[in-house]
C-alpha cells in the first residue's frame, strides 16, 4: 500500500503517552491496583495478550475512558478476530498477513513485528499503522539512529528496550513509543509492592520526558 492516507492511524493516546505497558497473563483482581497506579502516574496505554484470561472489555468496564487498551502477541487469524470483537485500540502482531487483513478490514491499527531495515520496510509496505521493532535491544543503542536513518518513514514502537538509556536512544531517534513489561511491573501483578512500582514508573516517565 503506497497511499499513506489509507493507513489506519495510531491511537492518539498512544502517540501522546509514548509508552505501552504490556501486561502478562493475569486475572482482573490482580491488575486493578497496579493499573490504578499506572494511571495515577500518567501511563494510560495498556496491552493484553489473547492467551490470558483478562480482556480489554473487562479493563474498560473498570477504568472506562481513562485507559486505552490494545493487544499484543497476536499469532493467528483467531487472535485477530478476538481483538476486533474486544474492540482493542491497537494490535502488536507477529506479522501474519491473514491476521493483518482482518485487523485492517476492521479499522484496527496493526503494528507487525520486525527488526532489520528490510523487515521494517516490508512490514510498513503492507499498510500497517506502524511497526513493532523487537527485540529492540538486539544491536545496541546505536541501532536506533541507524535504523531511523535507513528507513525514516515507518512509525516505530520499540519492544525489549526498557532501560532509561535505551528509551532515550530510541525516542530520541524518532520512535513513536516504547513498550514496558516485566522490568517495570516487577511483582506488582502478584500482589507485590505498589510503592516500588510507582518509583519505577516515575523513573520511566523521566526517560520518556527527557527524550521529547
Amino acid at each position: 500500500m503506497s497511499d499513506a492516507a489509507a493507513r489506519v492511524p495510531l491511537p492518539g493516546p498512544l502517540v501522546d503517552a509514548k509508552a505501552i505497558v504490556l501486561l502478562s497473563s493475569c486475572r482482573l483482581d490482580d491488575v486493578i491496583a497496579p493499573v490504578e497506579v499506572l494511571l495515577q502516574e500518567g501511563l494510560s496505554v495498556i496491552s493484553l495478550s489473547p492467551a490470558g484470561p483478562l480482556t480489554p472489555t473487562m479493563l474498560r468496564t473498570i477504568f472506562g475512558r481513562r485507559l486505552t487498551v490494545g493487544v499484543h502477541d497476536l499469532r493467528s487469524v483467531a487472535d485477530a478476530q478476538w481483538s476486533v470483537e474486544q474492540d482493542a485500540a491497537f494490535a502488536l502482531t507477529m506479522g501474519l498477513p491473514q491476521a493483518g487483513a482482518v485487523l485492517r478490514a476492521a479499522g484496527l491499527p496493526e503494528l507487525p513485528a520486525a527488526l532489520t531495515p528490510r523487515e521494517v520496510d516490508a512490514a510498513w509496505s503492507t499498510g500497517a499503522a506502524g511497526v513493532q521493532v523487537v527485540p529492540a535491544n538486539a544491536f545496541g543503542n546505536a541501532y536506533a539512529a541507524q535504523l531511523s536513518a535507513l528507513v525514516p518513514e515507518p512509525k516505530l514502537v520499540v519492544r525489549g528496550a526498557e532501560a532509561s538509556h535505551e528509551v532515550k536512544a530510541w525516542l530520541g531517534a524518532g520512535a513513536v513509543a516504547a513498550c514496558f513489561a516485566e522490568k517495570l511491573l516487577g511483582d506488582s501483578l502478584r500482589r507485590g509492592n505498589l510503592s516500588s512500582l510507582r518509583t519505577r514508573v516515575r523513573a520511566s516517565l523521566d526517560a520518556l520526558r527527557s527524550s521529547r
